[in-house]
């Protein structure tokens, strides 16, 4: 019986030493999360002036880091039905003031096209003018120099006639 008792004390000592330990575990982990929202809150708190003093003599980042938070803010609102008819209205007069500016595009481009096909027509000419030029001037070459060579045969068959090497 003696054991008995023994075991029971010693099953009882470290049940009340688990216990113990579960509890000292639970406060550890309690007071970490409460240190970490603490910091998170002092972060919080701590972040207007924080970027204020880093913005310091930087308007600019200040103006940005303003309007993102802005931008921010307003995307976690819903659109009210005046904002979207505000919006789609926008769109209408966006579309109605590009209109003109997709009509001169048109035209511009028009324009180039009707350019770029009359100096294309003007390149041709000129080239089909100089290769009848070309012609001409090969031609007019061709029977100049055919002329000079019934010249020159004329005069050797007379040269040799007057010389007597021609007998018939």
């Amino acid at each position: 019986m003696g054991s008995t008792s023994h075991t029971a004390h010693s099953v009882a000592d470290s049940a009340r030493s688990a216990a113990g330990s579960l509890q000292e575990g639970a406060g550890q982990a309690t007071d970490t999360a409460r240190d970490a929202a603490q910091q998170a809150g002092e972060a919080v708190r701590q972040a207007p002036e924080q970027a204020m003093r880093q913005t310091q003599g930087h308007p600019l980042a200040a103006g940005l880091i303003a309007f993102g938070t802005g931008v921010l803010a307003s995307s976690f609102l819903p659109t009210s039905k005046s904002e979207q008819q505000a919006a789609s209205g926008l769109i209408d007069q966006g579309q109605e003031a590009l209109e003109p500016v997709k009509q001169a595009a048109l035209e511009s481009a028009q324009n180039v096209k009707d350019g770029v096909q009359s100096a294309a027509r003007s390149a041709a000419q000129e080239v089909k003018g100089s290769a009848e030029q070309a012609v001409r001037v090969t031609q007019d070459e061709a029977r100049d120099q055919a002329g000079t060579v019934a010249d020159q045969a004329r005069d050797s068959a007379s040269h040799i006639t007057d010389q007597g090497g021609w007998q018939q």
